[in-house]
């Protein structure tokens, strides 16, 4: 067999099994999104609102505040308040939700390099097809604008048992 014979069979199989190891860890994510907060930083004004459409299917899911913070963050901490709607039951469920951002060495404790990203798990429960869940998020903070920060966002995810 030549190798380029041999290279056009293993070229389809290798695409096939990328995309099956991709599938394989994004299959338990319903959704995923998130939003710049701007140059100057995230205002105390702005709620951030995330509208999770129609749910297809029942579950136990849980739903993450997530966070991408550039190494200029200058708090150890980032205080938020979170609000999630189901509709059309009406259900509000709120919390203020505490990320430590940095430790008490001075190291961020997200993943990455260049920013980091924080994914903090918030709410837990069973929802039903068809529903409809808002998100709202802002940070509670004293300072106007929170600098240090590039994206906010949400992921809802099948929770683990």
């Amino acid at each position: 067999m030549t190798s380029h014979r041999i290279l056009n069979i293993a070229t389809p199989l290798m695409a096939l099994l990328i995309m099956a190891m991709a599938w394989s860890c994004t299959a338990d994510t319903t959704y995923h999104k998130y939003v710049a907060v701007g140059e100057e930083g995230w205002s105390a004004h702005d709620t951030l609102v995330f509208d999770i459409d129609t749910l297809r299917t029942n579950g136990n899911f849980t739903t993450y505040v997530c966070l991408r913070a550039k190494p200029d963050f200058p708090y150890r901490y980032l205080s938020m308040i979170v609000e999630q709607t189901c509709m059309p039951s009406g259900n509000k469920e709120r919390k203020t939700v505490r990320c430590e951002v940095v430790n008490s060495d001075g190291v961020m404790t997200g993943v990455g390099i260049t920013y980091h990203t924080y994914e903090i798990p918030v709410f837990t429960g069973t929802h039903r097809s068809g529903e409809h869940i808002k998100v709202a998020i802002k940070h509670n903070m004293t300072r106007e604008y929170m600098p240090g920060l590039m994206d906010v966002g949400v992921k809802l995810k099948v929770a683990t048992k």
